[in-house]
């Protein structure tokens, strides 16, 4: 089967870039599917040239580029691309790529699957749910799709984001304990909150932990100027390229997210895949896959005092936290497989052209 999966951008310190990664490697590999990528850019693209995948990219896919122009621009492009490759399958993984990807089967008669990574807030003029057939990535997803958007359950298709887990951990430096957080530097991800509770942590707590910020976005020199303001001493690491390096090396993660729209970010099962402990704002989903106090910790949203009380905790007697980060490890091994995801789209796949 030909499939084309299509996307905003191919990104670094990318939930949805890494996904793709994942889902395009597996999906080559069962040799049941021939696979192109079609994408407005990013500086994220060489991390697919091992990956047996024509990657195509036009601005005009692109959502910061979108306007009437670009758009009837980027349902040209994709029906020309359908056509020359007998696209079975155009799988979007935005609710932009979903309008272009409907728009061009109605002129090729490709199925079409929208993948939903979280749910959007403002609605705009396009629909933002817009396809033959749904993925859903956590149980909210599922509830809102068929409760709030009214889709009919028998197209709504519930399928977690897999991610490879290590059979092993390397043990973690016992002496000082590595804390970051990673995200794109936007507001909805609250980051502001993770420095402004770093810096409200009394010396002794500090001085045998270290604080870290991956990523990039448009507030760097915001945060960066926080930061220094209130002296909360965290390192920006910048664009990380390999952020399983990184976790493997640190010890918890904090996930400070305000918004309203998550999916389930993969930073957290990533995270928990290497044995880090997670701290957890309280979004919308958060509680489908972690227990308070179980096997992770959550504290209300937009409340920087409660997470500075939680990592003062950790932070003093770390070890008794440990047990939590085990227990999560398992959790996502057992949640996040990433050949159940991989047989579920081939599944889901299957059904869709037997149609």
């Amino acid at each position: 089967m030909n499939v084309l999966l299509i996307t905003n951008e191919l990104r670094y310190t990318c939930g949805v870039t890494n996904h793709l990664l994942h889902l395009s490697k597996g999906l080559t590999e069962s040799g049941e599917v021939k696979l192109w990528i079609a994408c407005g850019g990013g500086n994220g693209i060489n991390r697919f040239s091992d990956i047996d995948a024509q990657v195509i990219t036009d601005d005009a896919f692109l959502h910061m580029n979108r306007n009437f122009s670009n758009f009837l621009s980027a349902i040209n492009s994709l029906v020309k691309i359908v056509k020359q490759n007998d696209i079975d399958i155009i799988h979007s993984h935005s609710h932009y790529a979903a309008n272009i990807a409907q728009r061009s089967a109605l002129l090729t008669g490709a199925y079409t699957i929208q993948t939903n990574h979280g749910l959007i807030g403002d609605r705009g003029k396009l629909k933002l749910f817009n396809a033959d057939s749904y993925i859903a990535i956590n149980e909210h997803i599922t509830d809102h799709l068929t409760k709030a958007e009214k889709i009919p359950a028998e197209a709504v298709n519930f399928i977690r984001c897999g991610i490879p887990v290590p059979a092993n951990v390397r043990e973690k430096d016992k002496n000082k304990v590595k804390v970051i957080a990673a995200s794109r530097f936007v507001y909805e991800k609250g980051l502001d909150i993770y420095i402004t509770a770093v810096s409200m942590l009394d010396e002794e707590t500090r001085k045998n932990a270290g604080f870290y910020i991956a990523g990039e976005g448009e507030l760097e020199t915001e945060l960066q100027t926080l930061n220094k303001q209130l002296g909360a001493g965290i390192n920006f690491m910048g664009s990380v390229k390999n952020m399983d390096d990184i976790l493997e090396q640190s010890h918890i993660l904090v996930y400070p997210s305000r918004s309203k729209t998550e999916g389930f970010p993969a930073i957290i099962t990533e995270a928990g895949a290497y044995g880090n402990l997670v701290i957890s704002s309280d979004f919308d989903g958060v509680r489908s896959v972690i227990e308070d106090k179980t096997d992770g910790l959550i504290y209300p949203a937009e409340e920087p005092a409660a997470l500075t009380r939680l990592l003062e905790a950790v932070l003093t007697d770390f070890s008794s936290y440990r047990v939590l980060a085990e227990r999560f490890r398992e959790k996502v091994r057992d949640l996040f497989s990433l050949e159940e995801m991989i047989n579920k789209h081939l599944e889901l796949y299957r059904k869709c052209l037997a149609k």
